[in-house]
């Protein structure tokens, strides 16, 4: 494969244009080997999986653990776990361990678990008893408006999601859909939150009243897409969704919204805090989360900084309803360089009960700061601790610049410092300034 047209595919693929790839590499004259296998990669990217398949097949390359990659990737996102497995296996033996390969080996056999054991059971997929979903079912239309049609959705292995769609109305005008099922199942939510987070969700999505939806155009198809896409995600990936959680789209093409990069996942602010939460008979709690598609720079920026911190720039229509023409909310924005980078972001602040928001100075988070002074006073909101960290030296020219603070989860400054922690349950109106031995001392009001 000619290095010019070799790099031209690596510099697309790092920009996610992935279309351009596919056209670049197939006109070519004489594929090789290479070209075939980077074409299959761009196919995958693109959501076109029984191309990529066929591709692969089509000149197989059995020393190649790339090859073996990228053709279980495509029969995984086909739901074909078992084959899928044999070659990311096929993988590690070439490549022993691949990152990459071990976690779609571990997506593969919790999948083909799952089936298993509901074959051996001989059950269906799992659904909320006659009463729960009743219970649903009125809590959407006293909370969200009277429901105009329940929409069967399509069965699969792990849960049986319908589509409720809710109407505009004189209160919203607008259209919204809330699936009805995906609570049914419980999510794998980690040892350490389950007592603080819930296992039980439904989501949802507001669209504006002029949205086309006889439209086929993915334009106007997507929301659809990404219900099916986000219902199914825990399962898929053992994993589970909490708000504030941001799911990035895996390809170009497959985006939620024109220019859109991810999901966002919050509650249903526009319809009240009650709204947010089902209890059903037996007790347990499901909770209701809104959909809201972000730009690439609006999801860097949360990873960077975190839900709270993005929520206080962006617009509140844009968090009611979507707008396909909106402008984003971080375009005059920096993205600020963390001294602790979020992946090493740790699980500092077991049991903490209410509200982890918090406003923390950049001399902390940017500068690495220890923090100098802190104090509590009432919430802003809902999700506020009422927390504020300062390192002690932020000038008042400093402090009067918004982009020099932002909001944090409480967990993350305990990441940047851990002495802060025995001193969180102090109720609002406590303040604490480090004195010269180090040592943090209450002052008085």
């Amino acid at each position: 494969m000619d290095q010019t047209i070799r790099q031209r595919v690596e510099e697309l693929h790092s920009k996610d244009r992935h279309e351009e790839i596919v056209r670049l590499l197939e006109r070519l004259e004489t594929p090789d080997t290479e070209s075939r296998s980077l074409l299959a990669r761009a196919y995958n990217n693109l959501g076109r999986y029984e191309e990529a398949e066929r591709l692969l097949l089509s000149a197989p390359q059995p020393e190649d653990p790339l090859w073996h990659f990228r053709l279980g990737y495509a029969w995984f996102y086909q739901e074909r776990y078992e084959e899928a497995l044999r070659e990311f296996e096929e993988t590690l033996q070439l490549l022993p361990g691949d990152e990459d390969a071990l976690i779609f080996a571990g997506w593969c056999r919790r999948s083909l678990e799952a089936r298993q054991k509901q074959n051996t059971a001989g059950q269906a997929p799992e659904a909320y008893t006659e009463a729960e979903r009743e219970r649903v079912l009125e809590h959407i239309a006293a909370w969200f408006g009277k429901v105009d049609d329940v929409i069967p959705g399509a069965e699969s292995q792990e849960a049986q999601v319908d589509l409720a769609v809710i109407p505009p109305s004189a209160e919203h005008d607008c259209y919204l859909l809330c699936t009805v099922g995906m609570g049914a199942r419980r999510m794998a939510v980690p040892a350490d939150l389950v007592e603080t987070e819930p296992d039980r969700a439904e989501l949802m999505i507001a669209l504006p009243s002029w949205w086309q939806f006889e439209s086929e155009d993915e334009n106007w198809r997507w929301p659809l897409r990404w219900l099916k896409i986000m219902t199914r995600l825990p399962w898929n990936q053992h994993t589970w969704l909490g708000w504030g959680d941001t799911v990035p789209a895996i390809s170009s093409q497959h985006t939620p919204g024109p220019g859109m990069a991810g999901i966002l996942l919050i509650h249903p602010q526009a319809y009240g805090a009650e709204s947010f939460h089902c209890t059903l008979p037996n007790g347990e709690q499901v909770e209701f989360y809104q959909m809201v598609p972000l730009y690439a720079d609006e999801l860097d920026f949360k990873l960077r900084n975190g839900a709270e911190a993005l929520l206080r720039y962006m617009n509140e229509e844009a968090l009611e309803v979507v707008d396909p023409a909106r402008e984003s909310a971080c375009r005059y924005v920096s993205v600020k360089d963390f001294a602790i980078p979020s992946a090493q972001i740790r699980p500092m602040l077991r049991n903490w009960k209410g509200p982890a928001g918090c406003i923390a100075t950049d001399r902390i988070l940017v500068d690495g700061c220890r923090v100098g002074y802190m104090y509590r006073e009432m919430p802003d909101y809902e999700e506020d601790s009422g927390w504020r960290f300062l390192s002690g030296d932020e000038s008042d020219d400093y402090l009067s610049d918004p982009q020099n603070s932002d909001v944090y989860d409480l967990n993350t400054i305990c990441n940047y410092d851990t002495d802060i922690i025995p001193f969180l349950s102090y109720p609002a109106g406590s303040a604490f300034e480090r004195d010269l031995d180090g040592h943090f001392i209450l002052l008085d009001d």
